[in-house]
């Protein structure tokens, strides 16, 4: 007899996983804007949110091994300690030292651009072939970040220089996190997505406390101001437990691919998020390179589900 098999996941929930995740991601840069108003730093912000995460991921970790643990050996460990300072660590701090240079608008639309670097990796290092319609596409994506940075260049939110520094910060914050999702994939499968996301989260969270001391004096985070610790429990239930948890469950239900094309509803949300609480407003350019950059990184998605398919 035939072991009973697990049932495929429903695509309406995966949809809704997904979709949440990147939602509640989009909410990052509203409230770390929010923080910055009231004269916090982006260290300080990051310190504040991964500080009131961390005893949600050790409680959860604690859960995870009741029971029957995952196995972990020495080099999972070292691979969980790489992803923790690369996916979360190193993305989250050039991500929000960034946003202190640019609007929340054009952060996320640089940060779309993942689903092409995803792509690129896909090529690069496990050997799939891309389509010439693909580069296309991810040659349109690209040329919405150039029409959005061009508007708020001439918006004159910031000099530059500043412009140019915060883009280069939060595109490099978009490579590492391609890279998480491209390397990701059998671990989180292996483990299991609540042992994973407990476990890599948890190892930044350490790292950005560390940091903090390294640079602040740690009694100055408790000396803050009540809006700045609003801000910071938001970001660390909103824009960090959540939504990690749901991306680990949604790549283990979707893939990469197909996470990349549901998250598409994150430019959108962000981009009304910053117009009701915020304020910011898109004027044209920035209303044609928010469309180039959606619909190249939606079609790069689409297109490389396609193609890449594995070899027989």
């Amino acid at each position: 007899m035939k072991p009973p098999t697990e049932p495929p996941p429903s695509p309406l929930l995966t949809f809704c996983i997904v979709a949440a995740c990147s939602i509640c991601f989009c909410t990052k840069g509203v409230f770390a804007k929010l923080a910055y108003a009231e004269g916090a730093d982006s260290i300080t912000v990051l310190a504040l949110r991964m500080g009131m995460a961390l005893p949600v991921f050790l409680a959860v970790g604690w859960w995870s091994h009741r029971g029957n643990p995952p196995a972990t050996s020495t080099r999972d460990w070292l691979m969980l300690g790489l992803l923790g300072f690369l996916g979360y660590y190193l993305s989250s701090y050039v991500n929000f030292y960034g946003l202190q240079f640019i609007s929340v608008g054009l952060e996320r639309m640089v940060l779309y651009t993942y689903p092409c670097l995803v792509l690129i990796g896909s090529a690069v290092f496990y050997g799939q072939r891309i389509r010439p319609a693909v580069w296309i596409a991810a040659a349109i994506a690209y040329a919405g970040i150039v029409c959005a940075f061009a508007g708020e260049a001439m918006q004159g939110r910031g000099t530059r220089s500043d412009l140019l520094l915060g883009t280069g910060l939060v595109f490099l914050s978009a490579l590492t996190y391609a890279w998480f999702i491209l390397v990701s994939g059998e671990m989180l499968r292996r483990i299991g997505p609540a042992a994973f996301t407990s476990r890599v989260v948890g190892i930044s969270c350490v790292m950005i406390l560390l940091h903090y001391c390294a640079v602040r004096p740690v009694p100055h985070l408790f000396v803050l101001s009540g809006k700045v610790y609003a801000c910071g429990a938001a970001l660390a239930l909103l824009g960090t437990v959540v939504p990690s948890y749901l991306l680990s469950t949604g790549l283990k239900r979707a893939g990469a691919q197909r996470f990349a094309v549901i998250g598409t509803v994150g430019p959108v949300t962000t981009i009304v998020l910053a117009w009701l609480v915020l304020g910011e407003a898109l004027q044209v350019w920035q209303m044609a390179g928010f469309l180039l950059s959606l619909g190249g990184g939606l079609a790069v998605s689409l297109l490389k589900d396609k193609a890449a398919s594995p070899r027989p």
